[in-house]
């Protein structure tokens, strides 16, 4: 905590980044049904946003509180989460690391559902990820064995959401481990296939 407090600190005042500390209009830009936003049912939370560029690319950075309830208990569980923007609007897709599919994580959506209807994908890949989209074809298209061993090393859930590709992952990270993740995500926007670009002919 101590380390994501000292990030902070150095990011804020930054002149090449814009920080918040809270956004709720942000947040609301977002469709809450799917992750990582609908792994908190009864409440959420946006904090530290960070927005800037990496590499000529837009990126936003933030926490994300998401509130459950059981009972008279009530349990935070945070996740950091990082946001590109793609070239065109995308068919609804959704690939999770099996290493951040915990108890309970299965039950909520991993894509909103308002698009359309969606599959769990589980003809394709391997176990290394689970796989949801409104389109198979394009999913299978951009699935391969390196994004599957890429996630899962880094621990790392994404979906996309329109002309957007929303990052996730477990706990409060530093912006120097979001800019890592961040990375990663703009490795796997690049390996895209051509044809991802132009779907459907």
């Amino acid at each position: 905590m101590f380390e994501v407090r000292k990030s902070i600190k150095r990011f804020r005042d930054a002149p090449a980044w814009t920080y918040h500390k809270r956004d709720r209009d942000y947040l609301d830009t977002f469709n809450h049904d799917g992750y990582p936003f609908s792994l908190g049912p009864n409440d959420l939370s946006l904090r530290n946003l960070l927005q800037g560029s990496l590499h000529g690319r837009e990126v936003s950075m933030f926490h994300l509180r998401a509130l459950k309830r059981s009972g008279r208990a009530h349990v935070a569980w945070p996740y950091s989460v990082a946001v590109l923007p793609l070239p065109r609007a995308l068919p609804a897709t959704a690939f999770t690391s099996r290493r951040l599919m915990l108890s309970g994580r299965e039950k909520r959506p991993a894509l909103p559902r308002t698009p359309g209807r969606f599959r769990d994908l589980t003809e394709i890949g391997t176990h290394l990820v689970r796989c949801h989209s409104e389109d198979f074809d394009f999913a299978a298209l951009i699935n391969t064995y390196a994004l599957e061993r890429l996630m899962h090393k880094a621990q790392l859930g994404w979906r996309i959401e329109g002309n957007r590709m929303i990052g996730w992952t477990d706990g409060r990270k530093t912006y120097e481990d979001l800019l890592s993740m961040t990375e990663t995500l703009v490795t796997i926007i690049d390996d895209f296939p051509e044809q991802a670009w132009h779907w459907p002919e």
